[in-house]
């Protein structure tokens, strides 16, 4: 059987060719992992069994093997927005022509068995934190049937330690979407065997290094005429103190309103469109929604660990709006931190944690920047648009900008990341990666980063480097916090990327760069 080693910061197809046999040669501080990709020249027409055996791997690591299977881009991401399928239109940006199949899907090896196609792997190898530094040669050998191949792995372990979650740096929210795992679980919402199936999300969550989760927003409760009386929060209360539990560092109350249309200079309260947030009914609600919030907050004793979302991407013209609710929430959950996703630079003082829009703060980067030396806290997210050439974790963009982002995260000196995408689907899932809506489709995988296993979340190879992103920037605040190290930050990123629209998206360069940062480290 003959294979060649890849990076786990580049894509393989279905149709790659093999060029050489290689061995893999890894960096990776303590505490974390670090990955490669694995294609063979093997075609299996059945099911198959495969055993996985590791000769000398230094104590402290631990060897994960995936099957890689493909997932399947319909259509290209347009120059703008949505997708298009006219590849002359995007043939300078995008990696092939739709339709493509890639390997994307990082399936673990359930009781040893291989699926049938083409045989590719994922291997990742999580390093301890008590590892021991240096340089240390084993091999890897993967058995299916009467073949064999063995992967020569060279690890470089470097002295510097990625901190646990808790003690997190650099922060992360990917927004979990809770009618949608019972739905494609097929499970009631909120039951005993929905839970079970929710931990294994959390825990997902937790090992790709989300440290922030989103609770369900409270439900409305109406009387015999429709009216709204009363909220519900119980199922953000149990999810809450399960997320906690579990190691989560923050949690956050959903979202209560936004606009219709995006210049509208009101916003509409989520569970009842009709009722605008600065009207005598929309504070009546208000009040009562945030009220019974708190209490569930008190109750808990999460003061310390809860923020409150208000709206999804507020915009120039209803932030005044947003400065209302910002007041009406303030006033019943007295020191609460407000957190929302925006698009505007006009509610100073209503939001206490700015999540920008990457394309928004670049284009806004004086006010912003003006606003980080005040002392605001600065995240920053990507999301559907803009699509292009511009920074984001689709498919068909190279698979190293699904972890530049984090890269951009420390040059503009954002505390965290956030994105909308984590598991919304298509029912095709593997087989129409471009989310469809009303009026179009999102770029392949911008709405998810894992995929549906049996009872649970499957990485993505996309996800995976979402937390090898993380680590990064871990590494990157550690090299900031010594004199002159920001300088030497800079100096490192500016290698890879410029802006959200400027890089260089080799993967051997960031391989390189990555390299580099730990050998400054030590």
């Amino acid at each position: 059987m003959k294979y060649q080693i890849f990076s786990d910061n580049e894509w393989i197809y279905p149709d790659t060719s093999i060029t050489e046999e290689n061995k893999a040669e890894l960096y990776s501080a303590r505490g974390a992992d670090v990955c490669f990709q694995v294609l063979t020249d093997c075609f299996l027409n059945e099911e198959a069994k495969i055993t996985v055996a590791a000769e000398g791997m230094p104590d402290g690591c631990e060897a994960i093997v995936y099957q890689l299977t493909e997932a399947h881009v319909g259509e290209n991401s347009a120059r703008t927005v949505f997708t298009t399928k006219d590849y002359d239109s995007v043939k300078d940006f995008v990696t092939r022509k739709a339709p493509f199949d890639v390997y994307e899907i990082t399936r673990p090896l359930e009781k040893g068995k291989l699926s049938q196609g083409r045989l590719a792997f994922y291997l990742r190898i999580n390093v301890a934190a008590d590892a021991a530094v240096g340089v240390h040669t084993f091999q890897i050998t993967l058995t299916v049937g009467e073949e064999a191949i063995n992967l020569p792995v060279t690890l470089q372990i470097f002295n510097t330690c990625i901190p646990p979650l808790k003690k997190a740096g650099f922060h992360m929210i990917n927004w979990l979407y809770y009618d949608e795992i019972a739905k494609d679980h097929r499970v009631e919402l909120w039951s005993e065997e929905y839970f079970d199936v929710l931990r294994a999300y959390l825990e997902n969550q937790l090992d790709m290094r989300n440290d922030y989760l989103m609770l369900p927003s409270g439900m409305p409760i109406y009387d015999e005429n429709g009216v709204v009386q009363d909220f519900d929060f119980a199922p953000a209360e149990k999810v809450g103190n399960l997320a906690l539990s579990m190691g989560f560092k923050y949690i956050q109350g959903g979202f209560v309103a936004r606009f219709e249309v995006w210049d509208d200079p009101e916003h509409l309260l989520l569970w009842d469109r009709k009722v605008g947030t600065t009207t005598l009914e929309g504070y009546r609600q208000l009040k009562c929604y945030f009220t019974r919030a708190w209490e569930c907050v008190c109750k808990n004793n999460w003061q310390q660990v809860y923020m409150q979302c208000l709206v999804d991407e507020p915009q120039f013209p209803n932030s005044l709006a947003y400065r209302a609710l910002s007041g009406i929430c303030r006033k019943c959950m007295p020191g609460v931190t407000v957190y929302d996703p925006v698009e505007t630079t006009d509610i100073e003082g209503a939001v206490d944690v700015w999540c920008v829009k990457q394309a928004v703060y670049e284009k806004y980067i004086d006010t912003y920047r003006a606003l980080q030396d005040l002392g605001e806290e600065i995240w920053l997210y990507t999301c559907g648009f803009p699509a292009g050439w511009t920074m984001n974790r689709v498919i068909d963009l190279p698979l190293s900008v699904s972890r530049l982002p984090f890269w951009m995260c420390c040059k503009y000196g954002a505390k965290g990341f956030l994105h909308w995408g984590y598991h919304k689907h298509n029912e095709e899932r593997e087989k129409e990666t471009c989310y469809r809506i009303e009026n179009g489709y999102y770029p392949a995988g911008n709405s998810f980063v894992v995929y549906l296993g049996e009872k649970g979340p499957m990485y993505s190879v996309r996800g995976h480097l979402q937390r090898s992103g993380a680590y990064d920037a871990e590494l990157f605040l550690q090299l900031s916090r010594r004199e002159g190290g920001r300088q030497q930050m800079l100096s490192l990123i500016d290698r890879v990327c410029r802006s959200f629209d400027e890089y260089d998206s080799s993967s051997a360069l960031l391989d390189e760069v990555r390299r580099d940062l730990l050998m400054m480290l030590g």
